[in-house]
């Protein structure tokens, strides 16, 4: 199946997720579900982005919390949205499609704009491989 976030491939980094969602997919609007896992701050992901913020601001690195604006959604049909977000050291896409009859495919694409771009996202992803999964199921 093909989706609209294929068109920003290759890129430096791609990766996606297939969660099971717990209601049937006429309900789910992937636009909706896009702002509600970048609005969805419990603690414990709340206190990873401060200290990813603190850690960061030496290298002049866009801190910032959770995005919380529907600005950054660059694309929606009924069955995909995509978020797009541009810093100065990378850029990156989000997509949420529906798949089936209850699946979501969550996919991540990320470009590098430059060495700081590589090297901080070589320390975030293994956070992200660990937040974008569990982030979604709480949620779906």
């Amino acid at each position: 199946m093909e989706k609209l976030i294929d068109k920003f491939l290759p890129a430096d980094y791609h990766d996606t997720f297939v969660i099971k969602a717990s209601k049937p997919a006429e309900q789910i609007v992937p636009k909706e579900l896009i702002k509600k896992i970048f609005n969805h701050s419990p603690a414990w992901l709340s206190f990873l982005y401060k200290v990813r913020n603190i850690l960061v601001k030496p290298f002049g690195i866009e801190g910032g919390d959770i995005l919380t604006s529907e600005d950054y959604i660059i694309e929606d049909t009924e069955n995909e949205a995509i978020m797009r977000k541009d810093d100065k050291h990378l850029l990156f896409y989000v997509s949420i499609a529906k798949i089936g009859n209850n699946l979501i495919d969550v996919t991540t694409v990320v470009q590098y704009h430059n060495a700081l771009g590589k090297v901080y996202f070589f320390f975030i992803k293994p956070f992200h491989k660990m937040i974008v999964p569990r982030v979604v199921k709480e949620i779906i």
